[in-house]
């Protein structure tokens, strides 16, 4: 199978496979040098997890870990790292992680750290791993003081995307890899952004060529970007639009209530009304990138802690020395990065987001 693209970056390049009922060629796809560990979780140990040990024809070890956001932990990386002692496991040994963001994350991260890495293959499983997280050669777990603090940059030796998967997919987590690809629309690709105007009601009926069309153009955009930054040192950046406020809100929620994607919605919004304060952007777009948010139907933020969602902005790991770092959209299709955001205009964000809501 003709790889959907390759993605060139400083330290590697690897294929990254997108189509329907590629889930069973895992095998097939990839090309390990040694023992190959096949980590998912329990409860996608029999739909995902067993039909991606049976193509290494038994080649392969299946490990299993604990999902969910509260579980995105050193310590879960750890007893992830200690599994593969206990199989075993050397520096030629591949792990091959099938799952979502949180199960890519973490479980790549233990493969990052263990024998000072070994090779990494990503399968999403859900649409906001297929767009997002499993592109580009990020990984990371939590830590009490913030999202994604501990990590490393490792890139895949290949990526594996079926998207015949997301036909089941719970409507929370479509929501969530809907609004990251939106996002990319808004930061790159205008023609990803109508997609979400023009075809909104076809992606939330999981119409299959709508869903594919969609997950290939995000895909493209984020190639293209870490393909000329890898360690996030300028363009790389970009990708990181809504995420500031994003970030404060899961962390003062504890990451619960509330799916990723769609935190990065409201911190779209809250984003785009800063932008519109110092006249980057003009009330139109912002209100055309609102109703396309709006639209899809985010979930409403649970109560609470202004202050709580401020002081978390304060760990965001853009931020390089006093200087608070965010992504403004100047138009659909064209963002910038601004490193003199003050803790004002944040907080002004942060309003703007939570008076939507009556909050």
């Amino acid at each position: 199978m003709t790889p959907f693209l390759t993605i060139q970056q400083t330290s590697a390049s690897y294929p990254v496979f997108v189509g329907r009922g590629i889930l069973a060629k895992t095998g097939e796809l990839v090309s390990p040098r040694g023992k190959v560990f096949v980590i998912t979780s329990p409860e996608l140990r029999e739909r995902f997890g067993e039909p991606v040990v049976a193509s290494f024809g038994g080649r392969a070890s299946l490990v299993l870990m604990e999902e969910g956001e509260a579980n995105k932990t050193i310590d879960t990386a750890n007893a992830v790292v200690t599994r593969l002692i206990e199989l075993d496991g050397r520096r030629d040994s591949m792990a091959v992680v099938v799952g979502g963001g949180m199960i890519g994350d973490t479980a790549g991260f233990a493969a990052a750290i263990f024998l000072r890495g070994i090779d990494l293959v990503h399968v999403p499983t859900t649409l906001l791993a297929q767009v997002d997280s499993s592109i580009g050669g990020k990984v990371a777990v939590n830590h009490p003081k913030g999202k994604n603090l501990v990590g490393a940059f490792h890139p895949p030796a290949a990526v594996v995307a079926d998207t015949d998967l997301l036909a089941t997919l719970p409507r929370a987590e479509l929501l969530s890899g809907l609004f990251e690809a939106l996002k990319g629309g808004v930061i790159r690709d205008p023609a990803l952004f109508e997609l979400f105007e023009d075809r909104r009601d076809e992606m939330l009926a999981r119409d299959a060529d709508v869903i594919d069309a969609l997950v290939r153009k995000k895909i493209a955009v984020k190639a293209e970007i870490v393909s000329s930054d890898e360690r996030e040192n300028d363009l790389r950046r970009l990708l990181n639009y809504g995420h500031t406020i994003a970030h404060g809100i899961e962390a003062a929620l504890g990451y619960a209530g509330l799916t990723h994607g769609e935190a990065v919605a409201w911190g779209m919004i809250g984003a785009n009304a800063i932008a519109v304060r110092r006249g980057i952007l003009s009330q139109g777009d912002a209100a055309r990138i609102e109703r396309a948010i709006l639209q899809l139907g985010p979930q409403q933020i649970p109560r609470l802690d202004r202050q709580q969602v401020l002081a978390a902005t304060a760990h965001d790991k853009k931020n390089t020395g006093d200087s608070r770092v965010m992504v403004f959209p100047s138009r659909i299709g064209d963002c910038s990065i601004v490193s003199d955001v003050t803790e004002k205009e944040i907080s002004y964000g942060i309003d703007a987001v939570l008076e939507r809501q009556g909050l």
